[in-house]
């Protein structure tokens, strides 16, 4: 990948379709196999933030030339925020866009918003982005083993963090 990514925070047509392949694809690699059960989800969530939410909230989607190669969005849940979508692309990982996207979501969350708090549910396995949430001083406030993606038990993980 060439330059820094523009990052944007008006949607388009179109990128809710990308932004839901970046997650069927960016978690079909070497640490994970989530499978089209895991990019249905994101789907119907997506889905749901659009049409049950009425998009309250953002999202930030980070584009090299034509391609979506990260995004992170900050849901509204009414007292609290919730982080989602946060993904990098394999070709754009490691050069700080996660840092950079997850950082716009709680510049947000701190400044536009009367939350008290924010809060993520992610899996065990996805060390980088547990590195990143911990900096940012997101604690652990739950663990519990669900039957996840393509039949798979795995550890889901909320974090919390207080913003006031």
């Amino acid at each position: 990948m060439t330059g820094a990514p523009d990052i944007r925070t008006t949607l388009r047509p179109g990128d809710l379709g990308r932004l839901i392949q970046l997650h069927g694809e960016g978690y079909e690699g070497e640490t994970s196999h989530f499978g089209l059960t895991f990019e249905a989800h994101v789907a119907r969530t997506v889905a749901e933030f659009i049409l049950d939410n009425d998009a309250n909230g953002r999202v930030w989607l980070a584009e090299n030339g034509a391609d979506l190669v990260g995004c992170a969005a900050m849901v509204d849940r009414g007292d609290k925020g919730q982080l989602r979508w946060v993904i990098v692309s394999p070709q754009a990982r490691g050069a700080g866009l996660g840092g950079r996207l997850v950082h716009a979501a709680m510049d947000y969350a701190a400044t536009q918003s009367a939350w008290g708090e924010v809060f993520l549910e992610t899996t065990d396995g996805l060390a980088v982005s547990m590195e990143i949430y911990r900096k940012l001083g997101f604690e652990i406030a739950a663990e519990k083993w669900e039957d996840l993606w393509e039949d798979q038990i795995q550890k889901v993980i909320i974090m919390a963090k207080k913003l006031r």
